[in-house]
């Protein structure tokens, strides 16, 4: 079962099964993707599957984007989106293009990760600043503030 939580950068995937399924109330979206997944398929993903830039390297297979345009047309619930932070949590325009960045692996270590659904008007599940926490968000508000580069399929 998903859980609402207050975001905290720094509090990421879990190491053990045990740990995701005691009690926390704080985490990030890498954490957010790693309780997806685990209520979605059964299957706990290691942190080392789920932190960047190693897991958007060898984790799952691209459904979309990468070396192409992305689109959500072919995406499932369960699909992890990878993007570029827009906006703050205050609105104002970031860049968080891969030119901004010294290396590929520092870039992809910025994207922000999300949970595509497939539910109208609740397209997006993940754990963001701009709300403070975990939450469902429709898909034109998160292109307001994200763009997403990739997607991948475990």
């Amino acid at each position: 079962m998903l859980k609402d939580f207050t975001y905290k950068f720094n509090e990421g995937p879990f190491s053990t099964e045990g740990e995701l399924n005691g009690e926390w109330n704080m985490g990030n979206c890498r954490r957010s993707v790693q309780l997806y997944i685990y209520n979605l398929k059964g299957l706990f993903l290691k942190p080392e599957q789920i932190l960047c830039p190693e897991a958007y390297k060898e984790t799952g297979h691209f459904v979309s984007g990468n070396d192409t345009e992305f689109s959500f047309e072919n995406l499932v619930d369960g699909d992890i989106v990878y993007a570029e932070g827009l906006k703050n949590k205050h609105g104002e325009p970031v860049d968080k293009s891969l030119p901004t960045f010294e290396t590929k692996d520092e870039y992809l270590i910025s994207l922000h990760t999300a949970l595509f659904t497939g539910e109208k008007g609740k397209e997006i599940w993940h754990a963001t600043a701009v709300e403070g926490g975990s939450c469902y968000w429709p898909l034109e508000k998160f292109l307001s503030f994200y763009k997403p580069v990739a997607a991948k399929r475990i």
